[in-house]
């Protein structure tokens, strides 16, 4: 036992060192994610913390979005001088981050090893070296990496519940882990209703998982559907009439936003903003769509929701081809990777420059992406017993339905990462040659 702990403390220590590196490069690639996102979860954690310090008054404290982030980076703002600036700040927020995402990998290897083998759970790592697309999100202060932390320790939870039902800390870490995902990113709350499917499904179809698992699978749903609507109900209260922004009013702006993406330019992958695709049909569609929308709203006095909520139904119904088009696009879209924030004429890295370089880059890592894609294929395809990784495979289901009926961003997709690289790392680790190079390479820490 002795001799194992020793191995496992040397793959936890090099995880830790490599994560530290790749923060450092990511950090100064030429390309990084927006410092504070789109400025909501910055301003009002940071609110929250001079609250709390007794530097500001309550009526400047809201939660517009989800709050999730907000509970996330206020302890990190906590521990910064109360008059830091928002760049000193930035650097609170990301140490924290980083932190959240080594203590993450470290997990991952553990769920890898729990449910497959310790060269499956170093391969998951490995793969997420290779394309270190979590540190990307890291140097941001947005939702993507608390909800990645939040969807590892769901995982880590069920692992521990999967392999020991009987013990209370398995259930408890899949508790906080997808109450936490929840608040995080409210459009995972799919993942509660395919779980309770999974469950039904175990009752009539698979009788010894649901004697195992399924009382307690139900039991746990319940307390994360609970405990989600009363933190957003406090996060409500705290907020009422102090911001005119609201979860509501966000939903409907974005799906609407949906509704033309990838109408009219289903080959348009550029971010939808209007400094990046101001010469795009679609997105001027969007903002005449928005106009006459608000003309309607004044002309009948009718809610923002009502008005919007009419509009979705009406244009699915008159364009069903284009409405199934777009969904199965952006399914593709949220699986592949563009740099926005750099233009192709100034792209600069290395030997990548302009706009050549530029779509060389892109190229790369989206072979690296799609080999990892392919890896998870290959294990939902051979795998026999699918029901015991519902976790796995239903988040990223989730995600996919909710983002292909709505609007869809890469980052949206980004927490369920966690699950596509381990399901990727135990397929690919069939493949014999893969496994033989795994082999060889992990046999510093797990030698034979």
């Amino acid at each position: 036992m002795k001799r194992i702990d020793f191995f496992v403390k040397r793959v936890d220590l090099t995880i830790v060192l490599i994560s530290s590196l790749m923060m450092f490069i990511v950090l100064n690639l030429p390309f990084k994610a927006k410092p504070f996102g789109d400025i909501t979860f910055h301003e009002e954690s940071k609110n929250l913390a001079l609250f709390i310090k007794g530097k500001i008054p309550y009526d400047q404290v809201v939660i517009t979005k989800a709050p999730g982030p907000i509970l996330f980076y206020t302890p990190a703002y906590l521990l910064a001088p109360a008059d830091a600036t928002d760049n000193q700040l930035w650097v609170y927020g990301v140490v924290f981050t980083s932190i959240s995402i080594t203590i993450s990998l470290l997990l991952i290897f553990r769920i890898g090893t729990s449910f497959f083998s310790k060269e499956v759970g170093f391969l998951s790592v490995v793969l997420f070296f290779l394309f270190p697309i979590h540190c990307y999100y890291s140097l941001g202060i947005m939702a993507e990496a608390p909800a990645f932390f939040s969807l590892t320790l769901a995982i880590y939870g069920w692992s521990i519940a999967f392999h020991k039902p009987k013990k209370k800390i398995g259930w408890v870490f899949l508790i906080l882990g997808m109450w936490f995902l929840i608040l995080n990113r409210p459009n995972t709350v799919l993942l509660l209703g395919l779980g309770f499917l999974v469950v039904f499904y175990a009752f009539f179809k698979n009788k010894p998982f649901f004697l195992s698992y399924g009382k307690k699978m139900m039991v746990s749903f319940v307390c994360v559907g609970l405990l989600g609507l009363g933190i957003l109900q406090l996060a409500k209260i705290i907020t009422r009439t102090k911001s005119g922004a609201n979860q509501e009013a966000l939903f409907y702006y974005v799906a609407h936003q949906g509704r033309f993406q990838f109408r009219e330019e289903p080959t348009d992958f550029r971010f939808w903003e209007s400094d990046v695709r101001p010469d795009s049909k679609d997105y001027q569609n969007w903002n005449k769509s928005g106009t006459a929308l608000s003309a309607v709203m004044d002309h009948t006095h009718q809610s923002y929701a009502e008005v919007y909520k009419k509009f979705l139904i009406d244009d699915v119904l008159e364009h069903p081809g284009l409405f199934i088009r777009q969904f199965f696009v952006k399914c593709f879209y949220g699986q592949v990777y563009f740099i926005n924030s750099v233009q192709p004429n100034k792209f600069d890295l290395g030997p990548f420059k302009g706009p050549v370089g530029y779509w060389i880059f892109i190229l790369l890592i989206n072979s690296v992406n799609l080999i990892i894609v392919t890896g998870a294929l290959l294990f939902l395809f051979r795998e026999k017993k699918l029901i015991r990784y519902w976790i796995f495979w239903g988040i990223i289901i989730s995600l996919l339905i909710f983002h292909g009926l709505t609007y869809m961003e890469p980052r949206y997709i980004f927490p369920s990462r966690v699950a596509l690289y381990l399901m990727s790392a135990a397929g690919l680790y069939s493949i014999p040659w893969i496994q033989k190079i795994i082999n060889k390479i992990s046999f510093p820490f797990f030698p034979k």
